[in-house]
């Protein structure tokens, strides 16, 4: 009986230690897939994420160049459109205005108001001009129309434009050709003062510079009378400008080659 029970408990252990075995053994084989799987595997991940990350820095640096080149665009989309417009203005004054056949006619640019909110006054250059005396008015001209004068002002050019209290000058008035000198009133309007009494002016006259003061030279189109009234003793005749200067840009100054025994007060 002993001796049954002996053999009974060998076998049991000995079957215990083959199933450890085979336990062992799978556990060992699984284990051998695994590392043979990570082994045959890990360059190709390797591959994969440095792929990966190859393809994110390069997508950043790519957006990065985008944004710069959208910026690059955007300024040079800026800078056609402003030439486009320049382009715009000088076919527009090639177009419109023939320069006069004088030696002394100039194409200058207004570039920027002298002072922000007031609009009849403006900064002007020039690549030909060069007179830079200051006893001097020059006279200018747009679309074949008066369009102020100009003054050099410690050593810069400004153009005061027409309905500004400086811009004066001579002018002739209808087929008669009575004298006045156009100017701003105190109301704001543009007329011509000092008009004999007995010169006959009436609404629809042409007016035109007269040249006599060495501004312009003679008949350069101003505007027309739509308005005749006496003061003091003289005719005051207000006038619908032909230029209003909504539109500034390109002129042409006049520079009549003569003696000034006056000039304008320095610019307020």
């Amino acid at each position: 009986m002993k001796k049954r029970n002996r053999i009974l408990w060998i076998s049991i252990v000995i079957v215990c230690i083959l199933f450890m075995l085979e336990i062992n053994k799978g556990i060992f084989t699984y284990i051998t897939l695994i590392n043979n799987f990570v082994r045959e595997n890990i360059f190709t991940i390797k591959d994969d994420i440095s792929l990966a990350l190859n393809k994110y820095f390069n997508q950043a640096d790519e957006i990065e160049m985008l944004g710069n080149i959208k910026l690059q665009n955007e300024r040079l989309e800026s800078k056609l459109s402003a030439l486009e417009k320049e382009n715009e203005k000088l076919l527009e004054l090639l177009k419109v205005n023939k320069k006069p056949s004088l030696p002394d006619v100039f194409l200058v640019k207004a570039y920027s108001y002298v002072n922000m909110g007031k609009y009849s006054q403006v900064w002007l250059k020039s690549d030909e001009f060069g007179n830079i005396d200051e006893n001097k008015i020059f006279g200018l001209i747009r679309n074949g129309c008066t369009a102020g004068i100009a003054l050099n002002v410690n050593g810069d050019l400004i153009g005061i434009l027409n309905g500004d209290s400086k811009a004066s000058y001579g002018v002739y008035i209808g087929d008669s050709k009575s004298v006045g000198i156009l100017k701003n009133n105190t109301n704001g309007n543009i007329v011509i003062e000092y008009i004999n009494a007995w010169s006959e002016i009436k609404v629809g006259d042409e007016v035109v510079t007269n040249g006599l003061d060495g501004i312009f030279f003679e008949g350069i189109k101003v505007g027309k009378i739509k308005k005749v009234s006496q003061e003091y003793g003289y005719i005051v005749a207000e006038v619908d400008l032909y230029n209003k200067n909504n539109n500034i840009g390109y002129f042409w100054l006049v520079d009549i080659p003569v003696k000034k025994s006056s000039n304008l007060d320095s610019i307020e």
